[in-house]
């Protein structure tokens, strides 16, 4: 009979690990390299590109001159962010300066 209560206390905990386990998440994989949004500070246009250093090189220009930027989704802007020797942190930690609410890396492009 102890056998029975065992399995019946591992069942629950290994389908919960089964559900949040690493790589079970509909997000991106890991492998697949998604692009950034950066603002060119020459030009003002918002363009999409690999993650790289800041100021990272304009693919149009070949200069660095892109800044990143996060989204609000709430007043639907772009915003430029420090650098990371400027901010100490995961970019998930910047708020929208109107709002105060937490910022995205993916969002529409202005035209």
């Amino acid at each position: 009979m102890s056998h029975l209560k065992s399995v019946a206390v591992m069942l629950p905990l290994f389908t919960l690990t089964m559900l949040f386990a690493p790589g079970c998440s509909d997000g991106p994989r890991t492998d697949e390299q998604v692009d950034v949004v950066y603002r060119c500070s020459e030009t003002g246009e918002y363009v999409s590109a690999p993650p790289q250093p800041v100021p990272a090189v304009n693919p149009d220009t070949g200069r660095a001159t892109l800044q990143r930027a996060l989204y609000c989704s709430r007043c639907q802007h772009w915003y430029v962010v420090p650098p990371p020797n400027v901010h100490n942190g995961p970019v998930a930690g910047y708020l929208c300066p109107k709002h105060k609410l937490a910022m995205q890396e993916q969002g529409p492009l202005p035209e």
